[in-house]
């Protein structure tokens, strides 16, 4: 029967169940580290003391050049040892890595001082014989430490490096944790947030459906729905595939390459960028609009402005429904009555005002429409989120549990705290 323990006491429970053999192996880390450290201040001070011996038969030894030059030797290697033993620090944390680091530079240590030694060696023979024994065998020490250092690292210590990969595990699971909290936080905040603004729509929609009802405002919004009726259909029948021929030849006449008289460019500009309110604009016969599309159906004929086949033939065809039928005949004489009628009707102060609130109504309404758009895709999008992340948690979890029974060797079904 596997045993029940909860991710909050999984740190707790481990150190228990392992205890013995936990507590061998802190043993064993603590032990290796004060050696070591123990070691390099042994080997310090005795550099300090060989140094100042030196110094002094210097002093005393003047006359004799040998031993003047070998305990000379012999300052310059202490120096060198010294200094090379003052910049190894052993950190107090004992965890794998700074045990690794220490390995590292203790090896380094015993090589270099190991080979000063070699090198210094031949001006202080014959003197110094102790001495330099005594040197050698300490830094044979700091190498043998070392060494073991290497071995527990990759043996006896491999426990405790299993409990720091579980414990690196245990942060990042309590971070996934976090972040899924954050995630439901934010989710409710923005349920919250869309709520409200479907609420300020409906009053939106209530505030305009109000105004429609307003006898002052009927016949406002029955100009301008058949206003918008007539423009849908200027662009459908005057302006249907000629947008992108438009802008073509825009461009090859401002390039100099089909030159225009400047007032068709011009109402050219401007029917590309507003063709219904330029086209109302128009007096009657709309010509601003005739010497476009003439200008247009010239350049496609002529070859100037280059266009597939099948679009060339609709454009010329399109053209000519425009200058010689006069297709839009009809649309321009109703659209500029309508447009009359609501000059009128906007001139009148209390309709004036009315036109002005459904106005401002409509804009908040479509700001709240965007609004609404942004926080659905919000929501949408916080959702996949908690969603990864909570296969991501399942998945460690999962993950834990195995590495906890290689390493306990006991069944264990791991719980959310």
């Amino acid at each position: 029967m596997s045993e029940q323990v909860s991710m909050s006491r999984l740190r707790e429970w481990l150190r228990q169940s392992l205890s013995s053999e936990l507590s061998q192996r802190e043993r064993e880390r603590d032990k290796i580290a004060a050696e070591i450290s123990r070691a390099i201040g042994s080997l310090l001070d005795f550099c300090g003391q060989l140094s100042r011996k030196a110094e002094q038969d210097m002093e005393s030894k003047r006359d004799n050049r040998a031993r003047f030059r070998a305990g000379r030797a012999v300052v310059r290697l202490t120096t060198i040892i010294a200094e090379m033993c003052g910049e190894i620090t052993v950190p107090g944390a004992k965890d794998s890595a700074s045990l690794r680091n220490v390995q590292r530079v203790t090896s380094r240590l015993a090589s270099e001082s190991a080979r000063a030694r070699e090198e210094w060696l031949r001006q202080i023979r014959p003197y110094y014989i102790l001495d330099m024994m005594t040197i050698g065998g300490n830094i044979d020490k700091i190498r043998r430490l070392s060494d073991e250092v290497h071995g527990f690292l990759v043996g006896r210590g491999s426990l405790l490096r299993s409990l720091e990969e579980l414990d690196e595990k245990l942060d990042s699971f309590t971070k996934l944790q976090e972040l899924k909290d954050s995630l439901l936080t934010r989710r409710h905040t923005v349920k919250q947030k869309l709520a409200e603004a479907d609420e300020e729509q409906k009053s939106l929609t209530l505030q305009v459906q109000e105004l429609q009802g307003d006898p002052k405002m009927r016949e406002y919004f029955e100009v301008e729905t058949e206003l918008r009726g007539l423009r849908v259909e200027l662009l459908h029948t005057g302006f249907s595939r000629l947008g992108r021929p438009f802008r073509k030849l825009l461009s090859v006449s401002e390039r100099g390459d089909y030159p225009l008289p400047i007032d068709v460019r011009e109402s050219m500009k401007e029917y590309t960028k507003k063709p219904f309110a330029t086209f109302l604009r128009e007096s009657d016969g709309y010509p601003k609009l005739k010497a476009v599309m003439s200008a247009l159906s010239k350049a496609v004929s002529s070859g100037k402005l280059a266009l597939k086949q099948r679009e060339a033939k609709k454009v010329i065809e399109r053209t000519e429904q425009v200058v010689s039928a006069d297709s839009l005949a009809g649309i321009h004489v109703r659209s500029r009555e309508l447009k009359s009628i609501y000059r009128k009707l906007v001139a009148d102060g209390g309709t004036a005002s009315l036109v002005q609130r459904i106005k401002e109504t409509r804009q908040k309404m479509r700001e709240s429409i965007r609004k609404k758009e942004e926080l659905a895709a919000e929501l949408e999008r916080t959702i996949e989120r908690e969603e990864k992340i909570e296969e991501q948690i399942t998945q460690m979890l999962k993950d834990i549990e195995t590495f906890t029974r290689r390493l306990t060797g006991a069944e264990v079904k791991l719980q959310f705290s």
